[in-house]
């Protein structure tokens, strides 16, 4: 294994996990086991406007959370190849913009929660 493949692995497994982690939390606040609190959800200022904000929010933001999975296969995927053709740090940049397709996806979900929120919230 080349040096290069070995600091592609930890980007993988970000990867993978980023999503997992995100779905989960969006998914329980969407369902109402996680409540407002200091640490975990969409957190916005229509978010935190009320607990049916904070619900209607994140009910809103779970479908383009989910969006985040084939984007991680791809990031994966396609990062894996790239390495094994190109070699270098070719796959780890692949990695890295695997990674910032995800963010942009993140803040898409927090405006849709925003929205949904600022809805439900009557604002």
């Amino acid at each position: 294994m080349s040096e290069e493949f070995g600091g592609l692995i930890p980007l993988l497994f970000v990867l993978v996990f980023l999503p997992g982690l995100c779905v989960a939390v969006t998914r329980q606040a969407a369902d109402g086991l996680i409540g407002m609190n200091g640490s975990a959800g969409i957190r916005t200022r229509y978010t935190k406007a009320s607990e049916e904000a904070w619900v209607a929010g994140h009910q809103a933001a779970l479908p383009v959370v989910k969006k985040m999975w084939p984007a991680a296969a791809a990031g994966v995927l396609t990062a894996v190849v790239v390495q094994f053709v190109a070699g270098g740090g070719w796959g780890i940049g692949v990695a890295f913009l695997g990674l910032i397709v995800e963010t942009v996806i993140l803040v898409r979900s927090a405006a849709a929660a925003n929205g949904a929120a600022r809805a439900a919230a009557g604002a």
